[in-house]
C-alpha cells in the first residue's frame, strides 16, 4: 500500500506540473482530462493514506521533487506524457494487487480500475490487460 501510495504522490505532482503547461481556451479538452485526473489521483492518495493510517502505519510522505517526463513542450508531448504515466500508475497497481489480500487488494483493484480507464480520456486505446 505504501508503494501505491509513493506513486501517487508522484502523479499528482507530475499532473498538476503538466496542467500548469496547458492553457484551458487553447487546448480545453486536455486541460479538463488534466484536471480530472488530477483530482482523481488526490482522491486516491487520500483513499490510499486513509487506509494505510487505519492500518496503523505511519504513511509514506511525498518527495520534495520528482522528475518531469521530457517532450512536455507541446499540447501533444503533454498529452502524450499524461498517458504515460496512467499506464505507469496501472502497472503498479496491475503489479501489486496480486500480491494483496483482502481490503487492501479491493482498493487496489477499485484504484486499478480507475487509471485504466482514464488512459481512454486521454487518447489511449482499449486493452484487454491494461498495465502490461
Amino acid at each position: 500500500m505504501q508503494a501505491a501510495l509513493a506513486v501517487e504522490h508522484s502523479a499528482i505532482y507530475v499532473l498538476g506540473s503538466l496542467g500548469g503547461l496547458t492553457s484551458s481556451s487553447a487546448a480545453p479538452a486536455l486541460a479538463q482530462a488534466l484536471t480530472e485526473a488530477y483530482d482523481e489521483h488526490v482522491r486516491a492518495r487520500e483513499a490510499l493514506a486513509t487506509h494505510v493510517v487505519a492500518a496503523g502505519i505511519e504513511p509514506v510522505a511525498p518527495s520534495a521533487v520528482y522528475d518531469l517526463p521530457g517532450g512536455i513542450g507541446t499540447e501533444k508531448g503533454v498529452g502524450a506524457a499524461a498517458l504515460r504515466l496512467e499506464r505507469d500508475t496501472t502497472a503498479t497497481y496491475l503489479s501489486l494487487a496480486p500480491k494483496a489480500t483482502g481490503s487492501d487488494r479491493t482498493l487496489l483493484i477499485q484504484l486499478l480500475c480507475r487509471t485504466a480507464a482514464r488512459q481512454l480520456d486521454l487518447g489511449g486505446k482499449p486493452t484487454a490487460f491494461p498495465g502490461t
